[in-house]
């Protein structure tokens, strides 16, 4: 199962649109369909975002690592998509593509949860607009201050680190190489530790806890 957010926030599906995603997503998930929509609000086409969409796919996780079903997003936009210099430079086979990212985001899924949330793509939407602002680079290891609950409750999750999608991890395509970063929700407690310490640090020692 998977469907796009297209930055109006609208999900769709549509069999017959162009796939440019990456044959990686397909054989981590290669029974579910993942359309391209692109929306009229991308920034190649004078809108504010710049991802040209989200995937979001349902994870079965792994009982035996104690990792629950959750649902997968995906970016596609920070790397270059389209290899014709209409949103990045070109470059070669040996340099990154794009910004040499994409990110990606892990949210458990309930048993009876049917649609996925899309609090995650605006979060995702945020840091790509921070990235293409800025220029800046998001790496493993990262931290990113947010100063407010990242799926808009009361909870003191309210920070992220960046680490390597265990699935997706780094891969190489005709337009340069593209890593997959993983947003990982923070408490303040745990952002300062990743700022004074070591972000992947902080998430191996996240890993080893119960829960």
């Amino acid at each position: 199962m998977a469907c796009q957010i297209l930055m109006g926030g609208r999900r769709q599906q549509n069999k017959d649109s162009p796939d440019i995603s990456y044959p990686v997503t397909h054989r981590l998930y290669p029974q579910s369909t993942n359309p391209i929509k692109f929306s009229d609000r991308i920034l190649e086409l004078g809108g504010p975002d710049p991802l040209d969409y989200i995937s979001m796919y349902a994870n079965p996780g792994d009982p035996g690592m104690n990792i629950p079903p959750h649902w997968h997003y995906v970016s596609f936009g920070c790397s270059d998509l389209h290899g014709d210099g209409r949103v990045h430079e070109q470059t070669g086979l040996d340099t990154p593509s794009g910004f040499g990212f994409e990110l990606t985001m892990r949210v458990k899924r309930e048993a009876d949860e049917k649609n996925p949330p899309t609090w995650p793509a605006a979060i995702m939407q945020g840091l790509a607009k921070y990235v293409f602002s800025s220029e800046t680079v998001l790496c493993v290891g990262d931290h990113v201050s947010w100063h407010c609950p990242l799926d808009n409750s009361e909870s003191r999750i309210q920070h992220m680190l960046m680490a390597s999608d265990p699935q997706l991890g780094t891969i190489a395509t005709p337009n340069g190489s593209v890593q997959f970063v993983q947003i990982i929700g923070v408490t303040a407690e745990e952002l300062r530790a990743g700022q004074h310490w070591n972000g992947c640090g902080v998430i191996d020692i996240m890993k080893r806890l119960p829960g």
